[in-house]
């Protein structure tokens, strides 16, 4: 049996399976006589107390009372009064915006962890295919991987490896759905124990450990209705999660195994970069308006995710524990192109020569398209901390993460068909990208001292921080691409690798000036550092990527010089709790990010028969922001609120991705480049109201208004002209000698999402959602007027819709709508278009355990009598 069927018979059965369990577990609780006895008090949290009074087999039959609810847990995420605890713990200036548990389970279809951010006003996860996928754009920034930080915990999972789509994205997989308890958005960089890299904020995931024993199952299926110019697919995607965990004594555990099976939409399309009639083509522009011709499909893929992860934590004392992570996952993705001329997954490319052979780059560019990339990560991650809300706590952290293995494998081109070989195909040579021996290491010490109690004046918190992160990056030339590396010529096409590490301290005082009034200083100060820088670069390749051998001798390494920069980051936090209803807070905070590795030393192909690789920027300077915003917010009543914020940001030396000039050629190279100044000013207006005119009908939504600009530019120009472009390769005017004032790239101008979910009892939730965005530039001169196609930014308008119902403690299901409308449009990449979602979920340990999964007390359909209770309308 292959590994696919026997992968998704696990999916079918795993329910099944549990659903047996359970009836087990019903028939052993009906024949217990006598009750648990805790001997010594060895086992702590709820004790699973026996079914009394029930006949054996009875299992409709009502329980015994429920007790009184357990208290709190020191380790809880959520305070009594529904606020992360972390942010209370560390005293965090920050504005938080927050997703609980329920909110996942009720609101959201959710089939990735990075899904339960799609309604955190101002904040928006580019997902284009399922697994590991998530760009973030934030409130003052566009779709990037270094502007925003993600933790797990006590784990960083963003991959401050790189600022990028395709080895930049924080490693969502390493997050089980099943696990998520809350999720927190922390506005701005105005923490000091967060890095630079929280220019655009902090989300942290917080997971849970069990107290007993709990036993989750659920299986995902969501299929794609996917229709975009020659592509017209319909798209399969199942997922399967299994969490087992406990709490034995002082020891608790948790596993969780995901498995997912994702078929994805096209994320690019093939051109020809030409006007001529192709069979099968179909008549386009690129974003400047240049004409074109598409003639495939590119990147349509299947992929098989299967990560795991163990934590155990252990409890030295009541208030000291600690925590170790494993967390493995692994990737298998096949990739192929669809082909307008020949139909389908036909290889036949036309002739080789004439009006209608096609360019180098378009063979190249279906080459590349057909791929196998295969990747593991390892993760390896360590915490102890202490709570004892005392006078003092601490948290140590260490984590270490690692490419065990990384292989992108593609041919090197499309053939042209010939009388030898009418039916075309590709070329057996071609490309092995590597990533193996990529990694990254971090270290946090931290503490708070409390030196006037819990309550006191003060709450000083400090600590050390230091990281490591080294890229590993060779593209080799092979004589057969099935077979990756082990078939190369001994030599690389290109090579960009390098290392950089920060060293940081930092300290906080949260000052109560008065029991309304609280000031918190910070200051973070970092040294950073970035060397071996390594380069190489192969030429002279044609076609069939031979000829080689004659250019090993240009092979000349350039060793790229080290940099090192000194930075410090004050910030400075005002909060005035004016009365019960009114909190107005003022936030400054100054940032430092420093550039990461892919963006010193990775390399850029440019088009052209030669394969011409160029270096991007080896000399970047660190991007630094001053970040301000004062917040007015009002309580609207229990787990209701409205917000409004006011921010300003001015970013110096902004580390851009633009097209610059390759010197001594025509094309044009994607590089990235410090750009003098922007300016980002705007208001957000966010809300949460709780039982509008009906018992749990609540309303939620958020509307963003962001100006960002470009004040100065000082080294800007122009692409050149050409006999075959008069007015540049990108169209930029060259008259056109300053951008001091256009649209920063990536920055929406409008943004606003709004929701209604309906709660009628404790059984059903029904959401409808709408999420709105207007439409963004790429480029520094706003010069891609076009949209609507491959390598536009699209303004879009999505509605979702979403139902849950709690069958009972442990079975409930969950369907849903994403793109109900079927926008579509590209970020650049095609996105996904409607999307249908069903999902069944099996629970043991985390309700209330009444016996049996049969049992009807508090089962069945709800009574609709009680159904829109109309409530008084109530401000506090």
């Amino acid at each position: 049996m292959s590994r696919h069927s026997l992968l998704r018979g696990v999916s079918a059965g795993a329910l099944s399976i549990f659903a047996l369990y359970d009836l087990y577990a019903t028939h052993a609780a009906a024949q217990q006589s006598l009750p648990m006895i805790d001997v010594g008090g060895q086992r702590r949290g709820v004790v699973r107390r026996p079914t009394t009074g029930v006949p054996g087999g009875a299992t409709n039959v009502a329980p015994a009372p429920a007790p009184g609810p357990a208290p709190v847990s020191i380790w809880s995420a959520t305070l009594p009064d529904g606020k992360p605890a972390f942010v209370q713990r560390w005293q965090l200036p920050n504005t938080v915006a927050s997703v609980t548990r329920r909110d996942i389970k009720e609101k959201i279809n959710i089939v990735d962890s990075q899904d339960a951010l799609k309604y955190v006003p101002s904040l928006f996860v580019r997902k284009l295919r399922g697994g590991n996928e998530g760009m973030i754009q934030t409130r003052t920034w566009g779709l990037s991987s270094a502007r925003a930080l993600v933790y797990v915990d006590d784990l960083l999972i963003s991959q401050l490896i790189s600022n990028g789509h395709t080895d930049g994205q924080p490693r969502w997989g390493l997050i089980s759905p099943e696990e998520i308890e809350r999720v927190d958005y922390l506005y701005g960089p105005y923490a000091a124990q967060y890095p630079g890299n929280s220019i655009g904020g902090v989300i942290k995931f917080t997971t849970r450990m069990p107290e007993h024993l709990e036993v989750t199952a659920k299986q995902t299926v969501a299929v794609q209705d996917f229709a975009w110019w020659g592509a017209q697919l319909g798209l399969p995607t199942t997922t399967t999660a299994l969490t087992i965990g406990d709490k034995i004594g002082d020891l608790s555990y948790f596993v969780a195994l995901n498995y997912a099976w994702n078929n994805n939409q096209p994320i690019s399309f093939i051109n020809a970069n030409r006007f001529y009639p192709y069979p099968g083509a179909i008549f386009s522009q690129n974003v400047y308006g240049v004409p074109q011709s598409i003639v495939g499909s590119g990147s349509i893929s299947e992929e098989n995710f299967i990560n795991g992860k163990v934590k155990v934590a252990y409890d030295f004392t009541p208030t000291i524990r600690g925590v170790y992570t494993l967390g493995v996952f692994n990737s298998d993705r096949v990739s192929w192109p669809l082909n307008y001329l020949s139909g389908g997954r036909n290889e036949v490319f036309g002739p080789p020569s004439g009006p209608a052979a096609l360019p180098l780059t378009t063979l190249q560019g279906f080459g590349a398209a057909n791929l196998r990339y295969q990747e593991t990560i390892l993760v390896n991650s360590l915490a102890l901390k202490s709570n004892t809300q005392g006078v003092f706590d601490f948290e140590l952290s260490a984590s270490h993460f690692t490419y065990p293995y990384s292989s992108s494998r593609s041919a090197w081109s499309g053939v042209p068909s010939t009388g030898v070989n009418p039916f075309g195909g590709y070329t057996q040579t071609g490309r092995d990208t590597i990533f193996t021996g990529t990694y990254w290491t971090l270290l946090d010490l931290k503490g708070i001292y409390r030196p006037d109690g819990p309550e006191g004046m003060h709450d000083i918190s400090f600590g050390i921080h230091g990281d490591q992160y080294h890229s590993n990056n060779p593209i080799w030339v092979t004589t057969n691409w099935g077979a990756g590396m082990a078939s190369s010529y001994g030599v690389v096409q290109s090579v960009g690798s390098g290392t950089t590490r920060t060293q940081a301290l930092w300290a906080q005082d949260a000052i109560r000036l008065r029991p309304d009034l609280k000031l918190t200083l910070g200051v973070r100060g970092e040294h950073w550092q970035a060397s071996d820088g390594y380069n190489q670069t192969l030429g002279g390749l044609n076609a069939a990527a031979t000829g080689a051998s004659a250019t090993l001798g240009t092979m000349l390494p350039i060793f790229q010089p080290n940099l090192y920069s000194t930075r410090v980051s004050p910030k400075a936090s005002l909060r005035w709790e004016a009365d019960p209803y009114w909190t107005i807070t003022g936030n400054v905070g100054m940032a430092n990010r420093f550039p990461t590795v892919r963006e010193l030393y990775n390399l850029t192909a440019t088009p052209g028969a030669t394969g011409f690789v160029t270096n991007p920027n080896p000399n970047l300077r660190p991007e630094t922001a001053l970040t301000k915003e004062i917040v007015f917010q009002r309580s609207l009543g229990p787990d209701s609120w409205g917000r409004v914020s006011l921010f300003d940001e001015e970013a110096r030396d902004a580390i851009i991705s633009n097209a610059t000039i390759v010197p001594g050629s025509a094309f044009q190279a994607t590089a990235n480049i410090n750009v003098d100044r922007i300016r980002n000013t705007g208001v957000e207006l966010a809300w949460q109201k709780e039982n509008v005119y009906y018992k749990g009908l609540q309303l939620f939504g958020s509307v963003t208004f962001v100006n960002s600009r470009v004040i100065s530019f000082s080294r800007w120009q122009p692409s050149a002209p050409s006999a075959a472009s008069p007015f540049g390769t990108s169209f930029e005017f060259p008259w056109a000698t300053s951008v001091a004032g256009k649209n920063a790239p990536g920055v929406p101008k409008w943004r606003w999402n709004f929701g209604v979910t309906y709660r009628p009892d404790d059984s059903w939730a029904f959401t409808v959602a709408m999420r709105w965005q207007d439409r963004i530039w790429r480029t520094l001169a706003n010069n891609d007027l076009v949209h609507g196609i491959f390598g536009s930014s699209d303004r879009f308008f999505m509605v979702d819709l979403h139902a849950h119902y709690k069958y009972s403690d442990r079975w409930s299901f969950d369907a849903g709508i994403d793109n109900v409308n079927n926008y579509k449009f590209a970020l650049f990449h095609p996105y996904p278009q409607r999307t249908f979602i069903f999902s069944a979920k099996y629970e043991y340990g985390t309700g209330k355990n009444v016996p049996g999964i049969f049992y009807t007390g508090n089962e069945g359909w709800p009574e609709f009598g009680g159904w829109f209770q109309p409530v008084a309308w109530n401000w506090e």
